[in-house]
């Protein structure tokens, strides 16, 4: 019984060298990312020519484009991988949503405690924003980058460089440092509950996106009501884009084969 456990927790402590063509393209994609998402907010800003451009730069260009689709088309077009190695998977489904849950609960019940919320109005585009960017924070920063990062460095480096990056990354919503250093500790936090199941969905659609609500509701962040429209359509691009990888590995799978 020990040796089992022992078999399950070992590889969390392994450390390693492996680094290759992966990293390059996971600092390449991040830095788009973060290039494009620090245009949208710093530069143009959500109220520029009615949210359009902001729209178009953060959930378009650095969610859709830059977060899914180049993580998806290097993985499975180039690397030849199932979309299983972006953490986009049914294997241990039913446990990762029961986590997700218990997780949410305690984040819910003290995020939201004392906060004044927003009018249906204004608080739906921030729920479609979310459950947008959440899905794309899922597979970016733990599907792609901690994944990526472990098989090179191993764990526990890759929680620490990723949640580095992840930190960091918020230079891109023009975050003061100090806020920044609070969220290297969120994303070791994401990075162990990945880890634990290695499935985006014990962390969407609720657990990292309540977070993320929470903080869109404090910071003030006002949206108009079009935009939930736009990320709903950008989610379900995602989703799409996600589909449409998977059919091409199993086609290729099948071809191989045979």
């Amino acid at each position: 019984m020990e040796s089992k456990f022992w078999d399950r927790v070992k590889p969390v402590f392994e450390l390693r060298w492996k680094p290759g063509k992966d990293l390059l393209v996971v600092m390449v994609s991040y830095l788009l990312v973060v290039g494009s998402l620090y245009t949208a907010t710093v530069i143009v800003g959500p109220q520029t020519g009615g949210g359009i451009p902001y729209f178009l730069l953060y959930a378009v260009l650095a969610a859709t484009l830059c977060g899914i689709g180049i993580p998806l088309f290097w993985t499975v077009i180039i690397r030849k991988r199932p979309v299983s190695a972006l953490g986009i998977t049914t294997r241990w489904l039913g446990l990762s949503l029961i986590l997700q849950l218990l997780f949410a609960g305690f984040e819910l019940s003290g995020g939201f405690s004392g906060l004044a919320l927003p009018s249906i109005e204004k608080l739906t585009p921030l729920v479609a924003l979310s459950l947008c960017i959440g899905f794309f924070e899922a597979v970016f920063w733990r599907g792609w980058v901690l994944s990526r990062l472990e098989e090179a460095f191993g764990f526990i480096p890759a929680a620490i460089l990723g949640s580095a990056l992840y930190a960091a990354y918020h230079i891109g919503y023009a975050m003061p440092v100090e806020e920044m250093v609070f969220l290297f500790f969120i994303g070791l936090m994401y990075a162990v509950a990945f880890r634990l199941t290695r499935n985006i969905f014990i962390l969407w659609p609720v657990f990292q996106p309540a977070g993320q609500l929470i903080t869109l509701i404090k910071d003030g962040l006002d949206l108009p009501l079009l935009a939930s429209v736009g990320f709903l359509e950008a989610l379900v691009v995602m989703g799409v884009m996600v589909w449409l990888a998977g059919k091409y590995y199993k086609k290729w799978a099948a071809k191989s084969s045979s």
